[in-house]
C-alpha cells in the first residue's frame, strides 16, 4: 500500500536526520548525552467514490483521509505537539480532468493507546484551493501488530516501536459545500510510531 510506502520512507528519514545531527555536534556539544523522542499516531481511510455529474455520468475518485497526533521532543525539551488532517482525493473531475489534489492542517485528532478507537474532525484547504470538512470516526478490528528493532553504533543508539490495527472508518468528507463521502470502509488502519534516539559520546 503506498501509506504504508510512505511510513516507511518517513521512519528512515527521521532516523538519518537524527544521526547526521549527531555526527555534525562539535566535539564540545557530544561530551552530554543527548535524546531525541518523536512519537506519531495516525488513523488511515481510504474510499473509491462514483461522483454523480451534472450530466447523469459518474466519475471515479479516490479520497483517503489521515488523521494525525505528532510530537517531539529534544533532551526532554519538547519542540513539537500537535493533531493534524490531511486529505488526498485523485481521479477525474466531471470535466474530464484529472485531479490529483492534498491539503493538510491543524484538527481535533483523538486515540485510545490500543488502537481500537480514533477520530478526527476539522476543515483544511487543498492546494487546488478546495475547502474540505472531514468527520470521521475508526474502530478498530484483528489482532494488534507490533515491531520493534534497534540500531546501534558507536555513540548512537536508536530504538523504533511500531504498532497497527486494520479498522474500519465511518464518516464525511465534504468538499466546496458538496458530500463526497459519506459512509464506511474496511481500507483503514490505526497505527501508531514511536522514535527513540540517543547520542552519547
Amino acid at each position: 500500500m503506498r501509506t504504508t510506502s510512505l511510513r516507511r520512507s518517513r521512519r528512515c528519514v527521521i532516523s538519518l536526520l537524527a544521526v547526521f545531527g549527531a555526527l555534525a555536534l562539535p566535539a564540545s556539544a557530544t561530551a552530554a548525552v543527548e535524546t531525541f523522542h518523536r512519537f506519531e499516531a495516525i488513523a488511515t481511510a481510504n474510499y473509491t467514490i462514483n461522483k454523480a455529474c451534472a450530466d447523469g455520468s459518474t466519475v471515479q475518485q479516490r479520497v483517503t483521509v489521515i488523521g494525525g497526533h505528532e510530537e517531539e521532543s529534544e533532551s526532554g525539551v519538547s519542540t513539537l505537539d500537535s493533531d493534524f488532517l490531511t486529505v488526498f482525493i485523485r481521479g477525474l473531475d466531471c470535466g474530464g480532468n484529472f485531479v490529483n489534489d492534498r491539503g493538510s492542517g491543524p484538527a481535533d485528532f483523538t486515540f485510545s493507546p490500543s488502537l481500537q478507537e480514533a477520530s478526527v474532525a476539522g476543515t483544511i484547504t487543498t492546494g487546488g484551493g478546495r475547502s474540505v470538512t472531514v468527520d470521521m470516526s475508526w474502530e478498530g478490528t484483528g489482532e494488534m501488530e507490533t515491531t520493534s528493532n534497534t540500531t546501534t553504533f558507536p555513540g548512537f543508539t536508536g530504538h523504533f516501536k511500531g504498532k497497527r490495527r486494520d479498522a474500519v472508518a465511518t464518516g464525511t468528507v465534504v468538499v466546496d459545500g458538496e458530500t463526497l463521502v459519506d459512509g464506511s470502509t474496511t481500507n483503514a488502519e490505526i497505527e501508531t510510531l514511536e522514535d527513540n534516539n540517543i547520542s552519547h559520546p
